[in-house]
């Protein structure tokens, strides 16, 4: 299966888990991974990835 990148940059580590976006701008959203779902808190593992993600990028530019 292919790598698929839907950022950028890494998602904010309190985006949502299946998407990435804030819950303050989020509301019902469409993924093909997950189909349509509203905001769901993202796991542990996916807070500190994220982070690191952020870090490693910072450390980059």
């Amino acid at each position: 299966m292919a790598k698929v990148v839907r950022h950028n940059a890494a998602p904010d580590p309190d985006g949502c888990r299946w998407c990435g976006v804030k819950a303050s701008r989020h509301g019902r959203r469409y993924v093909s991974s997950q189909g349509m779902h509203a905001w769901e808190q993202p796991t542990n593992a996916q807070r500190l990835a994220r982070m690191r993600a952020r870090r490693a990028n910072r450390k980059e530019n």
